[in-house]
């Protein structure tokens, strides 16, 4: 096996398990509590905003941008961006991440596109609206229903999907995985120290 196939299998593998291990809903759980919003909230938005089901489950999707109200999943981060940078100047209406925030209105208060989709910057800063729009109009259902919209057949509508989800994960009916791709990549892991022991032979025969 040359060298240089290695060493693109290494790189393929090390960058899978890079995007393998970004997870929405970690991030949510992890920073909701860091902003006092009650347990599960910021989870249930996320699912309704990014919900799409991979490897058997029900998780929210940092890679995902809504179109003028299409739907659109992506496979990684630079197939995000790439469609972004094209196509954001064109069409306005784009929301963006794992809480798809939209770039209408809030596009000003991030330095950059990669800057939006980042996922902890994207739920942090949804943290920090949701939580804005609670002490404005002091009660959790305003704050859900106007993070979606401020007509109010929307609201309505918004608030039973967002409320659904939160009755479904403090009941564990929805469970949110921890360590999504995990399972993929301790299989992956045992490639990359395959690959790994195959360089360092290959490296050995060069100097002979």
């Amino acid at each position: 096996m040359g060298k240089i196939f290695i060493i693109i299998l290494f790189i393929s593998l090390f960058n899978f398990k890079v995007n393998a291990t970004i997870n929405c809903g970690q991030l949510t759980e992890k920073i909701e509590r860091e902003y006092k919003i009650p347990n599960k909230l910021l989870t249930s938005i996320s699912l309704v905003e990014s919900g799409i089901k991979k490897e058997g489950r029900f998780v929210s999707w940092p890679w995902t941008l809504n179109v003028s109200g299409k739907s659109k999943f992506f496979n990684s981060q630079k197939e995000t961006l790439d469609y972004l940078r094209k196509n954001y100047k064109k069409k306005n209406n784009i929301d963006v991440g794992c809480m798809q925030i939209s770039l209408k209105y809030h596009k000003q208060n991030f330095k950059s596109l990669d800057h939006i989709l980042d996922p902890e910057t994207n739920v942090r800063y949804a943290a920090e609206y949701l939580r804005s729009l609670y002490t404005r109009y002091k009660t959790w259902n305003e704050a859900i229903s106007r993070y979606h919209s401020s007509v109010p057949k929307r609201k309505v509508r918004y608030l039973k999907k967002v409320k659904n989800y939160w009755s479904d994960l403090r009941q564990q009916k929805i469970k949110i995985p921890i360590n999504i791709g995990l399972d993929v990549l301790s299989k992956r892991d045992k490639k990359i120290k395959y690959f790994k022991e195959e360089f360092r032979k290959q490296k050995l025969l060069d100097n002979i």
